[in-house]
C-alpha cells in the first residue's frame, strides 16, 4: 500500500516498510525489477520478491587446465573427485617448485670434488605439502663419529659413551632428533648446539673420559639372519649329478631284489594281505544257547547282576 505523505500526513509505506524520501522508493523498486528470476514459472513482483537469486547451471563442456589433465589426454572431461588428492596449498607449493626448477636450471654446472664434499651432519626434514601437522616441526640428524676429524681415537670413544643409546654400532651412525620447539629452525639449532657441547665435553682434558668403562651396546639387538649355503644351490651340473645318483641307486636295488639277496617288502605285504582275506572267508558258526523255561525267570537266569545294575 502506497499512501501520499504530503501536508504532514502519514509517511509513505511500501509493503509495511516506511520510506521518508521518494529516492528510497525508487531504489527499492529498481532492486525488485532487476532481481534475477529463479525460474520461468515464478515471476517476481513487489509483493513476492524472490528470496534466493538463481545460480546459473555449470556448463557441461567445462574443461580442466592442461596441467591437471591425465597424460596423453588433453580433452578429457572433469574426472570424478575421489578425495585422495593433496590440498590446494600443496598444489600451490608444487607449482612453485616447477617454476623454481626452470630458474635454477640456468645455474647448473658439472659436479666436482668441492661440490661433492659435504659435512658430516645429515639433516632430515618432514613436510606435509602445506598442511599443518605436529610432526612437521621434527628435525632428525645422523652422522658418523668417524667423520668428526677434530676428535682423536680416545676422545671419540668418550664421545660415543656420552651419546649412549643414540649410537648404533652395527651401522656406525649416531641418530638424534628434536621436536620440542614450534619451528624447524629452532629444533635444528638445538641439535647443533647439543653436538657442539658433546664434542667440547669429549675434548675437555679436565673432564672424566670414562676410560675405565666399556662401551655399552646392549640396546642394539642384532637378529641373526642365516644365509643359504652356496654349495646347496642346485645348478645344472648339480642336477645331473643328483639324477645319476638316483638312477644308480634304483638299479642296484632292483638287482638285489631280483637276485634274492634282500627280502622284498612288496612280497611280504601281499602274503600278509592274502592271509587276512582267507581268514575272513571262513564261516563263523552261531553260538548255541539253551532256550529258557516258560514262566517267571529270575535275574540270575537272564544274566543280570545284583547290586548296581537294577531294573
Amino acid at each position: 500500500m502506497l499512501d501520499d505523505a504530503e501536508g504532514g500526513g502519514a509517511p509513505e509505506v511500501l509493503d509495511g516498510i516506511p520510506t521518508s524520501t521518494p529516492s528510497i522508493h525508487h531504489h527499492y523498486t529498481d532492486i525488485i525489477q532487476t532481481w534475477p528470476h529463479p525460474s520461468n514459472d515464478s515471476v517476481a513482483t513487489p509483493r513476492n520478491p524472490p528470496l534466493i537469486p538463481s545460480v546459473p547451471e555449470p556448463s557441461p563442456t567445462r574443461r580442466l587446465p592442461a596441467s591437471l589433465l591425465p597424460r596423453g589426454n588433453s580433452s578429457a572431461a572433469d574426472p570424478v573427485y575421489e578425495e585422495d588428492d593433496i590440498s590446494s596449498l600443496g598444489h600451490a607449493e608444487l607449482d612453485q617448485h616447477r617454476e623454481l626448477r626452470e630458474m635454477l636450471a640456468a645455474l647448473h654446472r658439472p659436479a666436482d670434488d668441492h661440490t661433492l664434499h659435504r659435512g658430516p651432519l645429515r639433516w632430515r626434514y618432514t613436510t606435509y605439502m602445506g598442511e599443518q601437522h605436529p610432526a612437521a616441526n621434527k628435525v632428525v640428524v645422523t652422522f658418523k663419529p668417524a667423520d668428526i676429524t677434530a676428535l682423536t681415537d680416545a676422545q671419540r670413544q668418550t664421545f660415543l659413551k656420552l651419546v649412549g643409546v643414540r649410537y648404533n654400532p652395527v651401522s656406525g651412525l649416531v641418530k638424534m632428533s628434536c621436536e620440542s620447539f614450534p619451528s624447524q629452525a629452532q629444533n635444528k639449532r638445538y641439535l647443533a648446539s647439543t653436538i657442539r657441547a658433546l664434542i667440547a665435553e669429549s675434548q675437555d682434558p679436565n673432564a672424566d673420559s670414562f676410560a675405565d668403562l666399556p662401551l655399552d651396546t646392549r640396546h642394539v639387538k642384532v637378529k641373526p639372519r642365516p644365509r643359504f649355503p652356496e654349495r646347496w644351490l642346485v645348478t645344472e651340473e648339480r642336477r645331473r649329478e643328483l639324477d645319476e645318483k638316483v638312477k644308480k641307486g634304483v638299479m642296484e636295488e632292483a638287482e638285489r631284489v631280483e637276485g634274492n639277496r634282500v627280502v622284498s617288502g612288496i612280497l611280504a605285504i601281499e602274503a600278509a594281505r592274502q592271509a587276512e582275506v582267507e581268514k575272513l572267508e571262513e564261516p563263523v558258526l552261531p553260538r548255541a544257547t539253551a532256550p529258557l523255561e516258560r514262566g517267571k525267570v529270575g535275574r540270575r537266569e537272564v544274566g543280570q547282576l545284583w547290586g548296581s545294575n537294577r531294573w
